[in-house]
């Protein structure tokens, strides 16, 4: 058997354990993890053929209620926001899709495959939420407009071992409906041909083309955080503004982490996120397999230049054993107007405290869950809170021994136990 092949469970064994729903809040103990199904893709195959068995599979489990759920509040969210900006997008749908054709096509062929299997499994007014134009809004909103967290998303780590290798770790924040998000997660296997050019991600399914937090065995792994403010941020640019640059090849956030994602070495997707000529700004986090190499790329949505945060050199300064990224640039001093700063020097403070030999997945995971304010007593509103009520997820990567450890911490409430074998 192909030691890949060995990784990759098949759709006819795909199993869904016993799935417990929690809710967790700030200062609320951390409950067990949701149990996530597995899926494995074949990106072999056309867009609509590679999604069809994987889509049913986790529907089957899953149902459609996360996503109506997380489409109508925000489209809804997204029309309170800014109306006349949410019309311009609706009235030049059109001219968005061909935009997408013309620069992603993969993407917008697996955004219809993830329409065509929800029609398949809704009934009733469920449908009406799930249309093409309402799924495809939904799914432009991270090139529209900032919906997540108001104090910042999500908190990215690379902590250099003793040993030289890296350890990659991740809280996944994001809104609204944090808890719909969670329960339409999955962790997705995806290969080419005879499970070659493999790599795992964790996936929320309303944006199946999303690739945030993946890993590639013997190779990388990347992250994604958003970038909300700062130098070479888009704020204030007009939306037909935004429709000329992605006509003229300016691409979105998620087809910069798909080409990032698809390269084969760390080399080769540092350098294909440093030369990104994105249409919004981010982050892009990433660490190497096989040396103790890693980056944060600061990309700038008005494509003035890119930064490139590294790993730095052992001896070269005190904390040279890790990277803290937490939506804000590094370059920037710490302050309330500063939003995800407090968070930063949290997380830089508890590694100091931790120290370089005390660092596993299990002592980060545990620092991933801290809950309290940083500075003590602090007023906020950037309280400096690590494990928000808005984290849905914590991810532990390490790169070099393919190890790939979601845990998935927010799910519907409505949702039941379920078995499947």
């Amino acid at each position: 058997t192909h030691p890949a092949r060995q990784m990759m469970p098949s759709l006819s064994g795909l199993l869904f354990a016993v799935s417990l729903v929690f809710s967790v809040h700030a200062q609320s103990p951390i409950p067990p993890a949701l149990s996530l199904p597995r899926l494995s893709v074949n990106r072999s195959l056309s867009p609509a053929e590679r999604w069809r068995e994987p889509l049913h599979a986790a529907l089957s489990t899953i149902g459609v209620t996360p996503f109506v759920t997380f489409y109508n509040t925000l489209l809804a969210k997204m029309q309170e926001e800014d109306r006349s900006v949410f019309d311009f997008y609706k009235t030049h749908l059109d001219s968005f899709e061909k935009a997408y054709l013309a620069h992603s096509p993969d993407s917008i062929g697996e955004i219809r495959a993830l329409v065509s299997a929800l029609a398949n499994f809704c009934t009733g007014d469920d449908c009406e939420s799930l249309t093409w134009e309402k799924v495809f809004l939904a799914q432009m909103h991270m090139q529209i407009q900032g919906l997540g967290p108001a104090q910042g998303e999500c908190t990215s780590v690379v902590v250099r071992l003793a040993n030289g290798t890296l350890l990659h770790v991740r809280n996944w924040d994001f809104g609204p409906v944090p808890e719909a998000l969670g329960s339409a997660s999955a962790q997705v296997d995806f290969f080419e041909g005879d499970h070659e050019n493999q790599f795992s991600c964790l996936l929320a399914l309303t944006h199946i083309t999303k690739w945030t937090t993946c890993q590639r065995p013997g190779g990388f792994s990347m992250s994604l955080n958003a970038r909300e403010y700062g130098i070479g941020y888009e704020k204030g640019r007009q939306p037909a503004e935004e429709l000329r640059l992605f006509q003229l090849g300016r691409i979105p956030r998620i087809e910069v982490l798909r080409e990032v994602m698809l390269q084969r070495t760390y080399s080769e997707a540092l350098a294909k996120a440093s030369s990104a000529r994105p249409l919004t700004s981010l982050y892009v986090i990433l660490a190497d397999a096989k040396s103790s190499d890693a980056a944060v790329v600061t990309l700038m949505g008005n494509g003035i230049s890119s930064d490139v945060l590294p790993m730095p050199l052992e001896g070269e300064r005190e904390d040279d054993w890790f990277l803290v990224q937490t939506n804000v640039d590094h370059w920037v001093n710490t302050s309330q107007a500063a939003t995800s700063s407090h968070r930063r020097d949290h997380v830089t403070a508890k590694l100091r405290q931790l120290g370089q030999q005390k660092a596993n997945f299990e002592s980060l995971l545990k620092l991933l869950q801290d809950q309290s304010r940083y500075p003590e007593n602090n007023p906020g509103p950037d309280t400096g809170m690590i494990f928000r009520s808005s984290t849905i997820a914590t991810v532990l990567m390490r790169p070099s021994t393919h190890e790939f450890e979601p845990y998935v911490w927010k799910a519907m409430k409505h949702d039941s136990p379920t078995i499947v074998l």
